[in-house]
């Protein structure tokens, strides 16, 4: 990989109070709105936020980009292997969902690591296999540290960033959401979803169903909120 900056060199890309304010700011300027929105008797999901082109590289070393996400519903989390906090349980929750849409189609699942220094390709594959990922199915991404926290902030809301050193040991050296986000065929972000919850597998698999049955140009892009960058 050609990125070379380090989750814990002082790059300071998101302060531990900007993070925070992101993270808060998705709760009140999108979670409410997408309360008010949630379907109700077949309403359809509502367009949250678009996300922004990018380039990673998946488990087997492949260039992976948000065009060839193009006509696939899918699931996105942000996570990092070696995290001693939630993301084992992340993990799990997406296999579950992984299982409820096995025999759906155009359906992926897109695990984003936010300490790519560590997490290689070949370390995303040991962990892939590890945790039952089925590689026509589910993808494992890394990449650059400033592209990922940018691509976690900018086009998800996700806060994400450097654990301050005083902070405890277990918590590990990243912070970052543990929220999923339900992206549609057009690369559009519909809904958002605690990614420890028991429950949410099974909801995730029921909005990716009406969304893998919406018209083409349902819900267009016009009802998008402005984002930084947008193109």
């Amino acid at each position: 990989m050609s990125e070379t900056v380090k989750p814990r060199s002082g790059v300071g890309l998101i302060p531990f109070g900007l993070a925070a304010a992101v993270l808060l700011s998705l709760f009140l300027s999108l979670g409410y709105y997408a309360l008010l929105h949630r379907k109700q008797g077949g309403m359809a999901l509502p367009v949250l936020r678009r996300v922004l082109p990018f380039a990673l590289t998946d488990s087997l070393g492949k260039i992976v980009t948000r065009e060839d996400l193009k006509g696939k519903v899918w699931v996105a989390d942000f996570i990092y292997t070696s995290c001693p906090g939630p993301c084992p349980a992340e993990t799990l929750r997406m296999k579950e969902i992984q299982d409820l849409v096995a025999n759906l189609p155009n359906v992926r699942l897109v695990s984003i690591s936010v300490d790519p220094r560590t997490d290689t390709p070949s370390v995303l594959q040991r962990y892939a296999e590890a945790h039952g990922a089925n590689p026509a199915k589910w993808l494992f991404l890394t990449g650059g540290v400033k592209e990922i926290w940018l691509l976690a902030s900018e086009s998800f809301a996700f806060a994400v960033g450097e654990n301050p050193p005083n902070r405890p040991a277990e918590e590990g050296p990243v912070f970052h959401s543990t929220q999923f986000a339900l992206v549609d065929a057009a690369g559009r972000i519909r809904s958002y979803y605690d990614g420890l919850k028991s429950s949410t597998p099974a909801r995730v698999a029921q909005d990716i169903r009406q969304l893998l049955d919406e018209r083409p140009g349902a819900m267009r892009e016009a009802t998008l909120p402005s984002q930084a960058g947008d193109r």
